[in-house]
């Protein structure tokens, strides 16, 4: 539904060599594309210039009305996020505030729960009910399969591969999600170079699958805790996994929920271990461009949520506080996007303003 927004500012212009301006109303939100219009009251009657900044920068010139002082302009607003608004009147220009614009509602985004980065920038979008698997391009959704539902995506050599709700581990063959493994209660997926799919388990487990479809056991021994660093994964206890990764150094990465840390398991020697610290109730794993991992966790008692970036060194830095935060993606050039599936949204993380910055939304 398309709405106008309306500004009405009063520009006064008094004995003063400079006018004085001043916002006598400033909407602090409006929708990307959608008309937003602006009124300046100028007084004596002058020519005035309403001015946007944000990720470019808009000028329109305000046009009389049929009432004496009264201008008005008309803005689009051609991209999402936080614009600063000014009125210039000869040759003095007075901020007045800002705008958040927001993205238009996407229909086909429904219940978004997971999302991973294809290596073109674009977007693979996992929803949790039976909604289409979604990539986003360019801030547009559009439908690439239909599913039983996902709990978790992952995107390897550019195929994408999910966990669906039936616990049976899938991949995208065109417009199809081609099942890979009987239902095994899979929660998340990674898969390596050699095509072997890593499968967290809820209740305490990663499994292996191989090419040939035998099943071997690579971290935790199905209790819940947390224990065996430094020695055989298989020994060691996790406390309900939800997420896995592959990183640049072939390891294979853990979302240890429970015990809110990254686990790492040396695939070649089969040793498990700690990464970095607290990363809270972690849900969601990506890997950067240059090997940290991203981890989104989740609000527990009332603390924590938000995205936490783990060096390969083993330092944890809190980037991003969200109480609404679920998933994480990195894409190739270092850009994060963050999943809100309750509030169905996915947005960029500008890292000039650590700010959100809306991409799509349900």
């Amino acid at each position: 539904m398309t709405k106008a927004f309306s500004l009405l500012f009063l520009v006064a212009l008094g004995t003063a060599p400079s006018p004085s301006v001043h916002a006598v109303s400033l909407p602090r939100h409006a929708v990307k594309g959608v008309p937003w219009r602006a009124v300046v009251a100028v007084a004596p009657p002058a020519r005035a210039t309403l001015r946007a900044t944000g990720p470019k920068a808009l000028a329109v010139p305000l046009r009389a009305t049929k009432r004496r002082g009264r201008y008005q302009a008309t803005l689009r607003f051609p991209f999402a996020g936080n614009w600063r608004i000014a009125v210039t009147v000869g040759r003095r220009t007075t901020r007045l505030g800002s705008v958040a614009v927001d993205v238009p509602r996407d229909s086909l985004v429904q219940d978004p729960i997971t999302i991973a980065a294809e290596p073109s920038g674009s977007l693979v979008v996992g929803q949790l009910q039976a909604a289409p698997v979604l990539r986003i391009a360019h801030a547009r959704a559009l439908k690439i399969a239909d599913g039983p539902g996902v709990f978790h995506v992952y995107v390897a050599g550019g195929t994408t591969y999910a966990a669906g709700r039936d616990g049976v581990v899938y991949r995208l063959d065109g417009s199809t999600l081609t099942p890979l493994t009987p239902p095994m209660d899979a929660s998340a997926v990674a898969v390596d170079d050699a095509g072997n799919l890593y499968v967290a388990i809820y209740v305490g487990w990663i499994k292996k699958v191989a090419p040939d479809g035998t099943v071997t056991t690579v971290a935790g021994n199905g209790t819940e805790g947390y224990s065996g660093d430094g020695g055989p994964a298989t020994s060691a206890q996790l406390f309900h996994p939800h997420s896995v990764a592959i990183g640049r150094d072939g390891a294979l990465y853990i979302a240890d929920t429970e015990n809110r840390r990254i686990r790492r398991v040396d695939l070649a020697s089969g040793r498990i271990s700690t990464l970095g610290g607290n990363v809270g109730i972690t849900v969601s794993l990506a890997v950067g461009p240059g090997g940290s991992i991203y981890s989104a966790d989740v609000v527990r008692d009332g603390a924590g949520g938000g995205i936490t970036r783990t060096t390969p060194g083993g330092v944890t830095t809190r980037i991003l506080r969200s109480a609404t935060a679920n998933g994480v993606a990195v894409a190739s050039d270092g850009a994060v996007y963050v999943n809100q599936w309750e509030a169905k949204r996915i947005q960029l993380l500008d890292r000039a303003t650590g700010k959100l910055v809306p991409v799509v939304r349900g």
